[in-house]
């Protein structure tokens, strides 16, 4: 049986006490899901972007998704054209307009370009704009102005020698390009995140080649809304190192990341802060055998405090996989004693960590392993006064799993009633097809090998008690054209 463990104890499916609202919810489909980027709309339901092959259009394409306050499914989009689409960060404009920012080869000059999909409220694609530039780009932020500009941010080997570059653009409300910057050293830079500081000034931190010591270094950019450059500067000081994300407190940029330990190459978590001039006023970091590295950060409430999102592969993670979790910090980077943590022995990788209005925190990211055949996308949502959800593990059947693909986005009339539960499921497992048609149905296992197979109308049941725990593959056809698959999880 599949073991999934979530160290701080406390995970449920949605749980709410005293006004407090949280959950933890998987979404997966036939194919690799990866959550990338989320944001919370006014109403308290959210938006989540990322790639999926689960819609069957091409390798992947770029999906937004929406959430109600409860985590429950509202619905589905998918964007993009034949090859690999990517969905980093879903921007938000007066919950009337929605931005997926990313990256796609289906689209540009042939290499992946910076991608950007423009919705009405309900996903409906309004404009997509692809901004072709030589060599090959990955967006890695992106943020939404009070002005409407759009401003994302990653890296390109559009340059001379084709090695990795600062690559930066700047957008209007349509998506139509202002500005453009392509700059860096002799080695590999990235960018990794922006932030707002004011009207004009934003600063972007990442990773940057340094030449006098030919090790990659953390960079701090400040940029200005014109696109000048105003200082570019460099932090670390023993191994190569790399900024993923920070926040600002007062006047006080408080930034994190990872360093490669010079012996042996682990990754230790970094912490830094500087003023706005980018003067260091400290660096922390702290070599344990393994990886530990940080990758995003948010300001917790209206106190002192912050939260971390770390991916961590080492004696604390299970059975040798990348675990992920957020550790609530004071700004001054000491522990706030609180944290919880996504420990599947699959692969559980973060995508971004966001505040939420009622005072707790949100975050998505992936589990990527052959449980749930391929990967699948997952949203953990803690309330305040570290309100973590919880989950019975040892009922694997309260863990909600769910479709990520929406039947009505694919638009099958015959199987927008289509139901199959319990799933997760350890004994009688019913199907409601919702139509008086001839529906086709084989369960398959990971090996292609067809478990239990039969024509019904209208409904069916079928006993799993004796089956081996494992993930099922449900495909559903009709006159001999597959409809739709789905995942069916036995324990």
């Amino acid at each position: 049986m599949r073991q999934l463990i979530i160290i701080t104890s406390f995970l449920f499916l949605t749980f709410i006490s005293f006004g407090q609202i949280k959950f933890f919810k998987i979404f997966t489909d036939n194919g690799y899901d990866f959550g990338q980027g989320i944001v919370e709309l006014s109403d308290s339901s959210y938006l989540l972007t990322g790639s999926s092959s689960s819609y069957g259009d091409s390798p992947s394409q770029v999906f937004l998704m929406k959430l109600d306050s409860l985590g429950t499914f509202q619905w589905s989009k998918n964007f993009g054209g034949s090859e690999s689409d990517w969905g980093r960060r879903v921007l938000n404009w007066n919950d009337s307009i929605f931005y997926v920012a990313g990256y796609s080869n289906s689209l540009g000059s042939g290499s992946y370009n910076y991608y950007l999909v423009k919705t009405d409220e309900y996903g409906n694609q309004i404009s997509e704009r692809h901004y072709n530039h030589p060599g090959w780009e990955k967006l890695n932020d992106a943020i939404l102005t009070a002005d409407s500009s759009i401003y994302m941010v990653g890296e390109t080997t559009g340059t001379a020698i084709g090695d990795k570059n600062f690559f930066i653009v700047k957008t209007d409300f349509n998506g139509d390009t202002l500005w453009t910057r392509n700059f860096g050293s002799s080695g590999e830079d990235a960018a990794k995140s922006i932030r707002q500081y004011n009207d004009t000034t934003f600063f972007i931190v990442g990773e940057m080649y340094n030449s006098d010591s030919t090790l990659t270094k953390g960079a701090i950019i400040k940029l200005y809304a014109n696109g000048n450059i105003e200082w570019i500067k460099q932090y670390g000081l023993d191994g190569n190192y790399s900024l993923s994300d920070f926040f600002f407190d007062g006047t006080t940029i408080n930034a994190v990341g990872v360093r490669l330990f010079p012996q042996g190459g682990d990754e230790d978590e970094l912490r830094i802060q500087c003023d706005l001039n980018g003067t260091n006023i400290n660096e922390f970091s702290v070599h344990v055998a393994g990886d530990v590295s940080l990758v995003q950060v948010c300001k917790y409430g209206n106190d002192n405090k912050n939260y971390i999102a770390n991916d961590i592969k080492n004696e604390f993670s299970v059975s040798g996989t990348y675990d992920c979790g957020v550790t609530r910090f004071l700004n001054n980077f000491n522990w706030d004693m609180s944290f919880v943590n996504v420990t599947s022995n699959m692969d559980d990788i973060l995508g971004q960590l966001i505040p939420t209005s009622d005072g707790g925190i949100i975050f998505t990211g992936y589990m990527e392993g052959g449980m749930l055949g391929g990967s699948s996308v997952f949203v953990l949502k803690v309330g305040p006064n570290d309100d973590y959800p919880f989950i019975n593990w040892s009922d694997f059947s309260s863990i909600s799993v769910e479709s990520l693909v929406s039947i009505d986005e694919i638009q099958i009339e015959a199987l927008k009633g289509f139901n199959i539960f319990p799933n997760p499921a350890s004994s009688l497992v019913s199907i409601s097809t919702g139509t008086n048609e001839l529906i086709d149905i084989d369960i398959v296992d990971i090996y292609g090998k067809s478990i239990w197979k039969e024509a019904i109308v209208n409904n069916a049941q079928f006993d799993v008690a004796n089956w081996n725990s494992a993930v099922y593959f449900v495909r559903i056809s009709q006159n001999n054209q597959t409809l739709k698959t789905i995942k069916l999880v036995v324990h």
